[in-house]
Protein backbone atom coordinates (compact mmCIF):
# COMPACT_ATOMS: atom_id res chain seq x y z
CA UNK A 1 0.00 0.00 0.00
CA UNK A 2 1.20 3.50 -0.75
CA UNK A 3 1.70 6.07 1.99
CA UNK A 4 -1.15 8.09 0.47
CA UNK A 5 -3.49 5.11 0.79
CA UNK A 6 -2.35 4.33 4.34
CA UNK A 7 -2.87 7.95 5.39
CA UNK A 8 -6.30 8.05 3.74
CA UNK A 9 -7.30 4.86 5.55
CA UNK A 10 -6.05 6.18 8.92
CA UNK A 11 -7.93 9.46 8.44
CA UNK A 12 -11.12 7.53 7.60
CA UNK A 13 -10.76 5.48 10.79
CA UNK A 14 -10.23 8.63 12.88
CA UNK A 15 -13.23 10.28 11.23
CA UNK A 16 -15.44 7.27 12.01
CA UNK A 17 -14.57 7.15 15.72
CA UNK A 18 -17.31 8.07 18.17
CA UNK A 19 -17.12 11.64 19.42
CA UNK A 20 -15.91 10.65 22.90
CA UNK A 21 -12.98 8.71 21.46
CA UNK A 22 -12.07 11.55 19.11
CA UNK A 23 -12.10 14.01 22.00
CA UNK A 24 -9.77 11.71 23.94
CA UNK A 25 -7.09 12.42 21.32
CA UNK A 26 -7.02 16.13 22.16
CA UNK A 27 -8.47 16.33 25.68
CA UNK A 28 -5.14 17.11 27.39
CA UNK A 29 -4.04 19.82 24.94
CA UNK A 30 -7.48 21.39 25.23
CA UNK A 31 -7.27 21.48 29.01
CA UNK A 32 -3.89 23.23 28.75
CA UNK A 33 -5.39 25.69 26.27
CA UNK A 34 -8.40 26.35 28.51
CA UNK A 35 -6.13 26.98 31.49
CA UNK A 36 -4.06 29.36 29.36
CA UNK A 37 -7.18 31.27 28.28
CA UNK A 38 -8.22 31.65 31.91
CA UNK A 39 -4.76 32.80 32.99
CA UNK A 40 -4.32 35.26 30.14
CA UNK A 41 -7.84 36.64 30.52
CA UNK A 42 -7.23 37.24 34.24
CA UNK A 43 -4.29 39.46 33.27
CA UNK A 44 -6.47 41.30 30.71
CA UNK A 45 -9.17 41.78 33.37
CA UNK A 46 -6.66 43.21 35.83
CA UNK A 47 -4.86 45.41 33.36
CA UNK A 48 -7.80 46.73 31.34
CA UNK A 49 -10.82 46.25 33.61
CA UNK A 50 -12.57 44.07 31.03
CA UNK A 51 -15.22 41.65 32.30
CA UNK A 52 -14.24 38.00 32.68
CA UNK A 53 -16.50 36.83 29.85
CA UNK A 54 -15.23 39.41 27.39
CA UNK A 55 -11.60 38.93 28.42
CA UNK A 56 -11.87 35.17 27.88
CA UNK A 57 -13.60 35.74 24.54
CA UNK A 58 -10.91 38.21 23.43
CA UNK A 59 -8.06 35.86 24.38
CA UNK A 60 -9.76 32.84 22.78
CA UNK A 61 -10.33 34.79 19.55
CA UNK A 62 -6.67 35.79 19.40
CA UNK A 63 -5.71 32.15 19.89
CA UNK A 64 -8.18 31.07 17.21
CA UNK A 65 -6.60 33.40 14.69
CA UNK A 66 -3.10 32.14 15.52
CA UNK A 67 -4.31 28.54 15.44
CA UNK A 68 -5.91 29.06 12.02
CA UNK A 69 -2.58 30.37 10.80
CA UNK A 70 -0.82 27.36 12.34
CA UNK A 71 -3.23 24.98 10.57
CA UNK A 72 -2.43 26.68 7.26
CA UNK A 73 1.30 26.37 7.94
CA UNK A 74 0.98 22.68 8.89
CA UNK A 75 -0.99 22.02 5.70
CA UNK A 76 1.84 23.55 3.67
CA UNK A 77 4.40 21.51 5.59
CA UNK A 78 2.49 18.25 5.08
CA UNK A 79 2.28 18.93 1.35
CA UNK A 80 6.00 19.74 1.20
CA UNK A 81 6.72 16.40 2.92
CA UNK A 82 4.76 14.43 0.33
CA UNK A 83 1.18 14.33 1.64
CA UNK A 84 -1.46 14.64 -1.04
CA UNK A 85 -3.69 17.70 -1.18
CA UNK A 86 -6.70 15.44 -0.70
CA UNK A 87 -5.29 13.95 2.52
CA UNK A 88 -4.32 17.41 3.75
CA UNK A 89 -7.94 18.46 3.23
CA UNK A 90 -9.24 15.30 4.93
CA UNK A 91 -6.98 15.86 7.95
CA UNK A 92 -8.47 19.34 8.29
CA UNK A 93 -12.03 18.10 7.96
CA UNK A 94 -12.50 19.56 4.50
CA UNK A 95 -13.62 17.94 1.28
CA UNK A 96 -10.68 16.78 -0.85
CA UNK A 97 -12.28 18.56 -3.79
CA UNK A 98 -12.01 21.83 -1.85
CA UNK A 99 -8.39 21.51 -0.72
CA UNK A 100 -7.17 24.67 -2.43
CA UNK A 101 -10.28 26.60 -1.40
CA UNK A 102 -9.70 25.60 2.23
CA UNK A 103 -5.95 26.22 1.94
CA UNK A 104 -5.36 28.88 -0.75
CA UNK A 105 -1.62 28.78 -0.06
CA UNK A 106 -1.52 25.23 -1.46
CA UNK A 107 -2.18 26.51 -4.97
CA UNK A 108 0.74 26.06 -7.32
CA UNK A 109 2.93 29.13 -7.69
CA UNK A 110 1.33 30.74 -4.62
CA UNK A 111 3.84 33.02 -2.91
CA UNK A 112 4.67 31.72 0.55
CA UNK A 113 4.44 35.00 2.45
CA UNK A 114 4.46 35.45 6.19
CA UNK A 115 1.49 34.42 8.26
CA UNK A 116 0.31 35.34 11.74
CA UNK A 117 2.03 32.29 13.21
CA UNK A 118 5.35 33.69 11.92
CA UNK A 119 4.82 36.90 13.89
CA UNK A 120 3.90 34.98 17.04
CA UNK A 121 6.91 32.66 16.75
CA UNK A 122 9.20 35.65 16.19
CA UNK A 123 7.96 37.15 19.45
CA UNK A 124 8.79 33.91 21.32
CA UNK A 125 12.45 33.96 20.28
Amino acid sequence: MSEHTLNRHALAILDAEPTAERIDHYRKPFMVLWAAVQEASAEIMDEYGLSQDLAQLWVAEQLRQVTDSLVDRLAEKALQHGASKSNVARAAGASPANATRRFPRLKENHPAGRTLIDDVLDELE
